[in-house]
């Protein structure tokens, strides 16, 4: 006899002010979808507490060429989710047309391009506005359902808590990306101020646990773990690249539903070596630092530049009142 599923309940979603409407059904418990659930609800924290092992054990963790690894993983996990975006303003702002998305692509540049003056001529003020701006951006993954306060306690836990648990090292990289010892400063007021986030997070995760949502309860706690007992870039690399990237990706991908895969493609494919081709810029005409230094530091700001356009395009597009 065949197995019927039911449909639990209507969810709706929002990403960049757009709802879209999916429905929750409930599979019968065979084998597959079981094994699928499972995947993941424990793929990340298994993932972290196995790094964790090996960091403890063997530490390999701290290494040079592991730093750059995780730079270099942050840069090319983290520059895809954001290449859609010129495609969803001009869909929600019904510019379709080439000078529409020429406007639109002006804007962009002119936001990426004034991020980078300001990392040339202000650089603490650039390291300050692109925490402040992660840490909002973060707390978007997490918004759904909850207080935007606990999410933001979140997005501010990932962000502040390796500068308690790992001091010497978010001083150093952001001495190197500042130019000077302010940097060191700034990753001290950081780590003081992670004690309150990291309270709130746990907040969170015990809410998401009392309100049946295990997932997120899970990847909190193991982003939490990770800042904690990883160094801060593989601990940055395991949110940035094993949970906010993917599920932008995807969102960015169901919001272009209405173009051809090849299109997408060639768009993603197109932007990405673009971005990929600034970076190369930035590590070639950068100061006179190491290279390994020079990586991690060319990393932060092509993230940096490229993330405020495409946070400004996700804050307009989540206030927009859909039709």
């Amino acid at each position: 006899m065949a197995t019927r599923s039911k449909v639990k309940k209507l969810d709706v979603r929002r990403f960049g002010g757009v709802h879209s409407y999916m429905i929750t059904i409930l599979y019968p418990h065979f084998a597959g979808v079981t094994f699928s659930k499972m995947l993941r609800l424990f793929a990340l924290p298994v993932v972290t507490l196995l790094l964790i092992f090996i960091d403890r054990f063997w530490g390999v963790m701290d290494g040079t060429y592991v730093n750059m690894l995780a730079a270099v993983a942050i840069v090319l996990a983290g520059v895809p989710h954001g290449t859609l975006d010129v495609e969803i303003a001009a869909a929600h702002f019904g510019q379709k047309g080439f000078a529409g998305k020429a406007r639109i692509i002006a804007g962009y540049l002119g936001c990426a391009g004034a991020m980078i003056l300001l990392w040339f001529q202000l650089p603490e003020l650039a390291l300050i506005s692109f925490l402040i701006i992660s840490i909002v951006h973060f707390s978007r993954d997490w918004r759904e359902g909850v207080d935007p306060f606990l999410a933001m306690m979140v997005g501010w836990a990932l962000v502040a808590l390796p500068a308690l648990a790992s001091p010497d090292d978010v001083a150093m990289i952001f001495a190197a990306l500042t130019g000077s010892d302010n940097g060191a400063v700034i990753a001290a007021l950081l780590g003081a101020a992670s004690v309150p986030a990291a309270l709130g997070s746990l907040v969170f995760a015990y809410w998401a646990f009392r309100h049946e949502d295990k997932q997120s309860a899970l990847e909190v706690l193991a982003c939490i773990l990770a800042a904690l007992f990883l160094p801060p870039l593989v601990a940055f690399a395991i949110f940035f690249c094993g949970l906010h990237s993917p599920r932008h990706m995807a969102d960015a991908l169901r919001e272009t539903g209405d173009l051809s895969p090849l299109k997408k493609a060639a768009i993603i494919i197109a932007v990405f070596a673009l971005s990929l081709g600034l970076g190369v810029l930035m590590f070639l005409f950068q100061a006179d630092v190491p290279a390994d230094m020079g990586i991690i530091r060319t990393a932060f700001i092509l993230i940096s530049t490229l993330t405020v356009p495409h946070f400004i395009l996700e804050h307009i597009l989540s206030d927009k009142t859909p039709a």
